[in-house]
């Protein structure tokens, strides 16, 4: 019997790399837990593809509810700093909290997350949160690092193939600011 895993998805393309990587080891259930994602209409398209890709694996799949007040109650502190620093951390915070008692709740031993396939996501931080998260509900935290051996890369092949919708933000509104800021200064160069 394979042993059970959670598996925290952020997006469908990060989603579909990462069920194709650990179906055959893991009895996998997808958990999306994404408060972060702005504006509602694009957490809807992203579930949605997410929803599409657990199907199509025949993977069980739970959608957390979405609470973005509780994003932004938790990095209202840090709203103002960039991204990869202490708003995602207090992000990853959140999520993987959820996602751990989730686990807790179905009685899966362990979880994970397929964020770390994100070459903007650090690893530490994204190992930190899930730790942390972990010991809190006393379920155990699978440290991968899908990025490793061409995961992104693979993954965005792979949503190419399956035709993915790929989000060019993280998913917060300050993310997605922070691309339209570059694109604009793009634009006038």
């Amino acid at each position: 019997m394979k042993p059970p895993l959670l598996l925290h998805i952020c997006c469908a393309p990060d989603e579909a790399w990462v069920v194709s990587t650990l179906k055959e080891a893991h009895s996998l259930h997808c958990f999306f837990c994404n408060p972060n994602i702005s504006p509602e209409s694009e957490y809807r398209l992203r579930l949605a593809e997410a929803q599409r890709v657990a199907l199509h694996y025949n993977v069980p799949f739970t959608a957390d509810s979405y609470d973005p007040v509780s994003w932004e109650t938790a990095i209202a502190p840090v709203a103002a700093t960039p991204e990869g620093g202490e708003r995602c951390r207090r992000c990853y915070d959140l999520r993987l909290r959820r996602s751990a008692r989730f686990c807790a709740e179905i009685g899966f031993p362990a979880f994970t997350t397929v964020m770390s396939i994100s070459p903007h996501k650090r690893i530490t931080m994204l190992n930190e949160a899930g730790e942390a998260a972990a010991a809190a509900f006393k379920v155990k935290y699978c440290p991968f690092d899908f990025k490793k051996k061409d995961g992104f890369k693979n993954s965005i092949a792979l949503s190419r193939e399956l035709g993915l919708y790929r989000q060019d933000y993280c998913g917060c509104r300050l993310s997605r600011d922070e691309r339209d800021e570059r694109l604009r200064l793009k634009a006038v160069q």
